[in-house]
């Protein structure tokens, strides 16, 4: 259901669930998470709404009507519930010293302030007495979360700026795979799993993606449209020949083979795109000066290293499986492989059936995500293999202490 006040001729009968899929930050784990809540009586009514635009219409709702009187009246603003890393980043880099005596409009959570506090001051961006670092200035430059700022900033150390563009841009444009439900006339659901397996990587999720967009890029025509939004003047003078002769075929095309979603590939070239003229414009012209071309090429150990330095406060361990009966252990992970408890918070999750490292036997020690996934279980997403020792190396204020522990 889209929220959004679209009116489409002909719709004359809704069916509404009540629930809806909405980010949340967990304060626990420092993260976003997608959940599924009920929606509001004002969303309930913009949804009926949606019906009869034009017409007399009818909405068909999936609940009591003792479960519409126990909704909340409006959704809680967004500002309460999500990460506020970002607001409090910006803030401080506009020179508000203190951000929760800022005018807001609706003010924050006194907890989600403090805990944006905490993951700036993990990631470098504040020192001790919560003043923006040089780092967490450069950070402020950046319009992506500030996870993606530090990692784009920790690639200029390990000399693979180029490949984290790609991570950062591809990570920033959802549902890249197109994924039909069900099993539709023809197979589609198996041909799209056969399809996207040409791109998977044994090392995880990031990596996999940073393949999808090579492979466009080097199969694929993209033709950006010109001022009046249209390329069909250029996509004509590209003949058939011409495109089989490079070994290459237009955009659509290509993403229909491969079950991926065109939009959302092009949307993370364009990010790519800006990101890319930010961090290598000079800093006198408010830049961040730095060589975008660099790139690791096929050291494969320096990517995940940067990824690691970048994702740190997303780590987690594979549970050791549980002892036997007669208390000496199966001597296998059994049922805990593909389990896994984050370093910071101790929360027992699972990799998501669609990361390319569900299922993995033997599944790797250690892994860093990008995002939890509450359903009935708690997933991790974006998830990649790490060395555990490596955590000790880019974080040690974090893991040293722990590690030496364990």
């Amino acid at each position: 259901m889209n929220p959004e006040p679209v009116t489409l001729d002909g719709i004359r009968y809704v069916v509404d669930c009540g629930k809806q899929k909405m980010r949340e930050f967990n304060g626990t784990t420092g993260m976003e998470s997608l959940t599924v809540k009920d929606v509001s009586k004002a969303q309930a009514a913009q949804r009926a709404g949606r019906a009869g635009r034009v017409s007399a219409g009818v909405c068909f709702r999936l609940y009591t009507e003792d479960s519409f009187d126990a909704l909340e009246k409006n959704t809680s603003p967004e500002i309460q519930r999500v990460n506020l890393a970002q607001v409090v980043l910006m803030l401080k880099g506009m020179g508000v010293h203190d951000p929760s005596k800022f005018d807001f409009l609706t003010p924050p959570s006194p907890s989600g302030l403090r805990k944006a506090f905490e993951i700036l001051y993990g990631l470098g961006a504040l020192d001790r007495q919560m003043k923006i670092t040089d780092h967490g200035k450069r950070m402020a430059k950046l319009p992506v979360d500030p996870v993606f700022a530090h990692l784009l900033l920790e690639s200029q150390r390990y000399e693979c700026t180029s490949e984290i563009l790609t991570v950062v841009s591809m990570l920033s444009a959802e549902n890249i795979f197109y994924r039909p439900s069900g099993d539709l006339q023809g197979g589609v659901s198996a041909k799209a799993a056969s399809a996207h397996k040409r791109f998977a990587s044994h090392e995880g999720d990031i990596p996999t993606l940073v393949e999808v967009y090579n492979a466009w890029r080097r199969e694929a025509v993209y033709l950006a449209p010109n001022g009046n939004g249209n390329s069909r003047a250029k996509r004509g003078r590209m003949s058939t020949t011409v495109l089989k002769q490079r070994g290459m075929i237009m955009h659509g095309e290509w993403c229909s083979r491969n079950y991926i979603s065109g939009r959302a590939l092009v949307r993370a070239h364009d990010v790519r795109n800006q990101l890319r003229s930010i961090c290598g414009r000079p800093t006198a012209k408010h830049g961040l000066g730095m060589d975008v071309d660099a790139s690791c090429g096929d050291d494969r150990v320096i990517l995940f290293k940067c990824i690691c330095a970048g994702f740190f406060l997303q780590a987690a361990s594979r549970m050791h499986a549980a002892p036997s009966s007669d208390g000496r252990g199966s001597g296998s992970l059994g049922p805990s492989r593909g389990r896994y408890k984050t370093k910071l918070g101790g929360k027992e999750v699972s990799v998501h059936p669609h990361s390319t490292m569900f299922g993995r036997n033997p599944a790797p020690k250690c892994v860093v995500y990008t995002e939890l996934l509450f359903t009935k279980k708690t997933y991790i997403r974006g998830v990649t293999q790490i060395r555990e020792e490596w955590l000790v190396e880019v974080a040690p204020q974090f893991y040293g202490a722990q590690m030496a522990r364990s």
